[in-house]
Formats: structure tokens, sequence, C-alpha cells
């Protein structure tokens, strides 16, 4: 016997479906660069600036503070290591590894390669912070 169409429908297509949020940035000549954000509903937004999980509460509060649409990359590779400082200091289970990368007219290229870190001193938030991890 088969099932109603409706059943089939709503049925998840496995019994563990998965739910994603996805980042996605491009560069599109007539429009330049491009972000946007999909949620696990599958909605749209086109921001300027993104994040979420746990640490987003953090990193965007941060951008909200200090992104400008004219950032330079040195500028906004430094905010970006500033919210991984605020992550890293902040965040009970923050993750250990952190890739920037880079999406332009020229193409994806990964800028750097944050790993983690036992013992630094950073500069975050206009004050010197003494930043112990255990991982």
């Amino acid at each position: 016997m088969t099932e109603p169409f409706f059943l089939f429908m709503t049925k998840p297509p496995t019994n563990n479906p998965y739910m994603v949020n996805i980042i996605l940035a491009g560069y599109d000549k007539e429009m330049c660069p491009s972000l946007y954000f999909v949620d696990y509903i599958a909605s749209l937004h086109k921001l300027e600036k993104a994040a979420f999980g746990y640490g987003s509460y953090f990193a965007l509060s941060m951008m909200y503070r200090h992104y400008r649409s004219d950032m330079t990359v040195e500028e906004a590779v430094d905010l970006v290591d500033k919210v991984i400082m605020e992550i890293r200091l902040r965040l009970v289970v923050a993750p250990p590894n952190f890739v920037i990368k880079i999406v332009d007219k020229d193409g994806v290229r990964e800028y750097a390669w944050c790993e983690s870190i036992k013992d630094a001193s950073v500069v975050a938030s206009g004050g010197l912070f003494k930043l112990v991890t255990s991982f």
C-alpha cells in the first residue's frame, strides 16, 4: 500500500535530518561583493556582516560597533582578530581553530589560519587582556 502524497511530502528524506545555517559570500561584477545568510528554514538574507552560533552574540556585538562599509582589508582582518579573541575569551566552548578567507574580485583566498593558543597576550576592545585557554 502506498502512502498518501501529503504524508510523503511532510516526511524528512532520512530519519536524521540536518539543520544547517550557511553564510555565503561572493563577488559579481555588477553587484560587487555580496554576503548572504541562509538559515535552517531556508530564508535568505542579504547582509553586510553575519555570524551564527553561540559565538555570534559576541561577534555581532563587536561587528555592530566597529564595522564600516569602507574598511580596508587590513582593518577588516584586525576586526576579525578582535572578534576571534573575544570569542576565545568569553565562550567556554570556543572552537580551537579559525580560518580567515577573503572573497573579492580576484577570487577566494585563505588569508590566515588562527590555531588554538595556550597562553597569549592580546589587545582587544581597547585594553590588554591575558588570554588563557585549555584546549
